[in-house]
């Protein structure tokens, strides 16, 4: 199935008396300052979505990285507890920012959920499309039979990242927003440059088809060869891989702890910024 869904088409899939199983998930959140993405959760959402957050709700914390993806059976809680089945269509959104719908989407296809969409443009176009919203939160999800089946291979872990640096045809793409990157010690070695922020059109839409190729190639990404991704904490990656992904790319994988780990052992290597 497509990977981005309009906000339109949602709207009616939402409006369809016959469509049971599906969940809509507000995954706004903040990194740092402002009000918590529960908070904006409680101010106005799509209805009947419920909210999770990437940190509290279905992250873990490892060796004092947060939002890591916590072991199998702790996110077959996590999906449980959100309503969220083997067959549930699962419909993502953020702020069109801060990309935790797409890390969300990313963590369901690595546990072999295939039914899953991120709202194309987040609440900001489901807004602009006049669409209504509601600050309604008393309703709670009856808990669902959630079951992982692993596929492997779209998250790396560090070691597997060590491992792969200098191998032959790998390709390792940093995916830290600009501003990010550049307050950073460095990148890991080798790896070139492909900022989620660009993936997305003048029109608050994910650029899609050649559009993607071209910024693929410019990252010197080759659609057959394997292409691991990063950034400041796995979420930025996560929407370089599913743009990727939805344009065809399918080896990819996302190193989770990605610079947040990678930076906190001074035995990784670290290629300094020119």
């Amino acid at each position: 199935m497509d990977l981005y869904l309009d906000p339109t088409a949602l709207a009616a899939l939402l409006d369809r008396p016959d469509l049971r199983d599906i969940r809509v998930v507000d995954t706004r959140a903040s990194l740092a300052d402002g009000p918590r993405g529960r908070d904006l959760w409680a101010a106005g959402h799509i209805p009947g979505a419920v909210h999770a957050d990437w940190l509290a709700d279905w992250g873990t914390t490892v060796d004092g990285v947060e939002g890591m993806l916590p072991e199998a059976e702790e996110f077959a809680a996590a999906m449980s507890r959100l309503g969220i089945g083997d067959d549930t269509l699962v419909v993502a959104y953020d702020d069109n920012t801060l990309f935790t719908a797409s890390r969300l989407a990313w963590a369901l296809l690595h546990h072999g959920h295939e039914r899953v969409a991120v709202l194309d443009g987040g609440l900001p176009a489901w807004e602009r499309a006049g669409l209504r919203v509601t600050d309604e939160t008393s309703a709670v999800p009856e808990p669902a039979r959630f079951a992982v089946r692993p596929t492997g291979g779209l998250r790396r872990s560090m070691a597997e990242v060590r491992s792969l640096l200098d191998r032959d045809g790998v390709r390792l793409v940093d995916c830290r927003m600009d501003e990010t990157f550049s307050a950073s010690a460095g990148r890991i070695p080798g790896a070139t440059r492909l900022p989620a922020p660009t993936l997305v059109g003048d029109d608050g839409r994910f650029r899609r088809g050649e559009e993607v190729a071209a910024l693929a190639a410019a990252a010197g990404v080759d659609r057959d060869g394997p292409t691991l991704l990063y950034c400041g904490g796995g979420v930025s990656a996560a929407a370089v891989l599913v743009a990727l992904r939805e344009a065809g790319y399918d080896n990819l994988s996302l190193y989770d702890g990605s610079w947040s780990e990678w930076s906190r052992h001074e035995e990784n290597p670290v290629e300094e910024h020119a």
